[in-house]
């Protein structure tokens, strides 16, 4: 987490705690596959913007506005960069966004005639 993420380790020594941890050391192995996938797009530098010039499709991206900034950011410039991007902010998420509050959002966003 502290070389692949970039989490202070202190941060890390708290998770560790949680209950949570052992299902993330069960998926530990993917990181580098996670890190691979993302590329440069989590170094904070503004996002290229021709890496989804091909995409087409309605995409809806997400983020809760109570969690790390640089998250919310980072969904805010990618929603920016094409007409065909949705954003929705789930005010008092964190990173996990609560399913009561995720689910009518994703209806809507796939039920044809109901995207905003």
């Amino acid at each position: 987490m502290t070389a692949a993420v970039g989490m202070p380790a202190e941060a890390v020594a708290g998770m560790r705690r949680a209950p949570f941890w052992g299902g993330m050391e069960a998926t530990a192995r993917t990181l580098p596959y996670d890190g691979r996938v993302m590329g440069d797009t989590m170094s904070g530098r503004p996002l290229p913007a021709d890496r989804w010039r091909s995409v087409t499709v309605p995409v809806l991206v997400g983020s809760g506005d109570a969690g790390a900034p640089h998250m919310l950011t980072g969904v805010r410039e990618l929603a920016a960069l094409a007409d065909n991007f949705t954003l929705r902010v789930f005010p008092g998420q964190e990173h996990t966004i609560a399913p009561g509050l995720l689910a009518p959002v994703l209806t809507g966003f796939f039920t044809i005639g109901e995207r905003a």
